[in-house]
């Protein structure tokens, strides 16, 4: 869900191209601190050119460690803009998030913007990226010094005994953050992220921005919107959450999402011949091969051999792709069977090992969410409905990773989610896609409904987002960004054709 799979997707690409079998697509102020060889621009912002980034531009923005306090304690934000590529059609400034919460948008914008956004967008727009506080490259960073997951300990527990394990060890990884990370540990809920973004609009100099938000990024650009209407130009929401919904139901409806997606990329093998499971029963393998890891781990080449749940969240991690990683989840099944989960134990390092990633993941979400979890008995409730809700995938979701792994932690959420209409905003665009295993349709509609004037632009398609994985949305959201302008009520993008999606969808 909210950790978006942009950088795991590139980075894992390499491995999947050799191992897996081809599949199909489906305000507040701000004070700028000027680095080294800057010039000052015209909007009171400094800039310097991005080390070896051909017109990508650096710079950083101070803002108030807790924005209660503005005159205490300062922390850096890593800014890196690229304006628009054709001047004199320029429209305004986009900020950009990508989701995670945790994955850097400055780098990106600086790094990946090509791929990241289409020629559209870039020829319309001054293309914003910015580290949100504690992330990439804004300062200080957030650490944890025990690791966030820990296969010996279960998100799943079946006693007393495994959830007192669960609250104990996430306990001590929070405190491992806090001793790490200090007071920041504490500001990093998404009103102070909002609040962040709107100092860097004020440190440009725009009036007005429009937004761009993925995943967790559509938490952010509702906070935004709630916060500071009158500064909206434009917003889209993609993979769209909606956190007005009580957690009970998140991660319901998460369970029965991620089950959607592993049935469909069940059929997809069922009728594609180069898929490496075809011609066999898939829910049977995969609930084999899941149950023989719960007896034993499975053995990797080349590290430690893996839990049952460690298969799961990691065939979860591919379905976030599919379809462009179906073949690979096939074939990672496949070489499971005979013993070697190499391919599973790569896209679990890519999705839950990186240190950096999964404390600012696990940090944000646990200061900005509260689980709803008042004792092991709610989580057995909870047990038996995402279980039943999915029978072969088990209640695997990011929301399941998400309260579980919160219980225990040292900084409760104290800023609760405002469940009344955001009102007084332009008109905001809500994405969703009819099977996202992250983002479940429905809380696109119901944040749609939440957001006065809103439209829903819907995708039938799979996987985690739909820009750039559908032409047609690509479109629907680009002419919005830069016009304004809805699509038309009940618009729906038909399902994508087989191809590579990012080469149907940048112009």
């Amino acid at each position: 869900m909210m950790r978006h799979l942009t950088i795991v997707t590139v980075a894992f690409a390499v491995t999947l191209a050799s191992a897996a079998t081809p599949a199909p697509a489906g305000g507040g102020s701000a004070t700028v601190r000027a680095p080294a060889r800057t010039a000052p621009s015209t909007a009171g912002m400094s800039w310097h050119a991005c080390a070896d980034r051909p017109g990508a531009e650096c710079g950083v923005v101070s803002v108030p460690l807790d924005w209660n306090a503005p005159a205490g304690a300062k922390i850096e934000l890593s800014v890196v803009r690229r304006r628009a590529t054709d001047p004199a059609a320029r429209v305004g400034t986009l900020l950009y998030n990508p989701g995670g919460p945790g994955v850097p948008a400055a780098l990106l914008v600086r790094d990946y913007a090509a791929d990241t956004f289409s020629a559209e967008l870039r020829r319309r727009f001054d293309i914003v990226g910015i580290d949100p506080r504690g992330v990439g490259e804004s300062t200080p960073a957030l650490r944890c010094t025990l690791p966030v997951h820990d296969p010996a300990i279960s998100r799943f527990p079946e006693s007393r005994a495994a959830y007192d394990r669960l609250v104990t060890s996430n306990a001590a990884v929070g405190r491992s953050c806090l001793r790490a990370t200090g007071p920041l540990l504490g500001q990093l809920d998404t009103a102070t992220v909002a609040r962040d973004f709107d100092a860097v609009r004020a440190a440009l100099g725009e009036a007005k921005i429009s937004f761009f938000g993925k995943s967790y990024g559509s938490m952010l650009g509702t906070r935004y919107a709630r916060l500071f209407p009158g500064r909206v130009r434009t917003m889209a929401l993609d993979g769209a959450v909606d956190q007005a919904i009580p957690t009970s139901r998140l991660v319901t409806d998460a369970a029965r999402a991620v089950e959607d997606s592993f049935d469909r990329f069940a059929a997809w093998c069922d009728r594609t011949a180069t898929c490496a499971l075809h011609g066999r029963d898939v829910g049977q393998v995969w609930d084999r091969l899941v149950a023989a890891a719960g007896r034993a781990p499975i053995k990797v080449r080349d590290g430690r051999p893996l839990t049952a749940e460690e298969l799961r969240y990691s065939a979860y991690a591919f379905l976030t792709a599919t379809p462009e990683y179906a073949g690979g989840l096939a074939t990672a099944i496949s070489q499971a069977e005979r013993g070697d989960a190499q391919l599973f134990a790569t896209m679990r390092a890519q999705a839950l090992d990186d240190p950096v990633s999964t404390a600012a993941y696990r940090s944000i979400l646990c200061t900005d969410v509260d689980p709803e979890i008042r004792g092991y008995g709610d989580v057995r409730v909870r047990m038996r409905r995402v279980r039943a809700a999915a029978p072969h995938m088990r209640g695997t979701s990011e929301f399941w990773d998400m309260t579980t792994g919160c219980l225990g932690w040292p900084i409760p959420p104290t800023r609760t989610q405002p469940r009344t209409p955001v009102r007084d905003v332009p008109a905001i665009l809500v994405v969703g896609n009819t099977h996202d295993p992250a983002t479940p349709l429905a809380w696109a509609r119901s944040l749609s409904a939440r957001i006065e004037g809103a439209g829903l632009l819907t995708n039938d398609g799979d996987g985690h987002t739909a820009y750039l994985r559908s032409a047609c949305a690509t479109e629907h959201i680009d002419t919005y960004l830069v016009t304004g302008t809805l699509p038309p009520t009940g618009t729906t993008c038909p399902a994508t054709p087989p191809g590579p999606p990012a080469s149907r969808a940048r112009t």
